[in-house]
């Protein structure tokens, strides 16, 4: 009979263990629900609709290239026009 009793204790102890366990996991799915409601919250509030998030985010990529791409060509730009005035050293 102790051996019954033994595994009896291991397996209420396991079941107790294991019932902790999902009420941590339960408390960290419930936290990461609300953030991703305050989350799809802050994106509406900014007039994105999380579903098209990654619309978005790639509209933004290719504006902020074209804008690189842009300043780019005006540094150049202003490089060139200022080339001949930087051969000429200063007595």
């Amino acid at each position: 009979m102790p051996d019954l009793d033994e595994r009896l204790s291991l397996a209420v102890a396991k079941r107790d263990k294991l019932a902790s366990e999902r009420q941590r996991l339960q408390g960290k799915l419930e936290a990461a629900r609300s953030n991703l409601a305050a989350v799809e919250e802050e994106c509406r509030s900014k007039g994105v609709e999380p579903e098209n998030l990654v619309t978005t985010i790639t509209a933004l990529e290719n504006r902020y290239n074209e804008m690189v791409e842009n300043l780019e060509q005006s540094v150049a730009a202003a490089e060139a026009a200022l080339a001949p005035f930087m051969l000429v050293k200063e007595p």
